[in-house]
């Protein structure tokens, strides 16, 4: 999952840093939407689709404390991914993101415990 924090309710954060966990969720039809639902520490964060959110980072605010425990993504993935185009889908930064996942695989599963 990749999170990032919403410029209208922290205006002062860096609008283009991402964090990012991994969790092994079950996904289930609901309409034409894949959903699943992880637990991310105490919290459990409803799931859709590629990085959790259709494609786009979802927001930290509605679980507090997460943000802190979260895994930065770094520099040059961060910019791939804003550069992706992915919506609805990973965009051209997919791969590079599935590789650093798992190299960093341990870190990303214990990130927002």
């Amino acid at each position: 999952m990749i999170f990032s924090l919403s410029h209208i309710t922290h205006p002062d954060a860096d609008r283009h840093e991402l964090r990012a966990c991994v969790r092994t969720v079950h996904l289930h039809q609901l309409g034409h939407f894949m959903m699943g639902r992880a637990v991310v520490g105490k919290h459990k964060v409803m799931l859709s689709g590629c990085y959790g959110n259709d494609g786009l980072p979802d927001d930290p605010d509605p679980y507090p404390g997460l943000w802190e425990k979260l895994m930065v993504l770094p520099p040059d993935l961060t910019e791939a991914f804003w550069k992706g185009g992915g919506h609805n889908d990973r965009g051209s930064e997919g791969q590079a993101v599935h590789d650093w996942a798992v190299k960093n695989e341990k870190q990303l599963r214990k990130a927002g415990a």
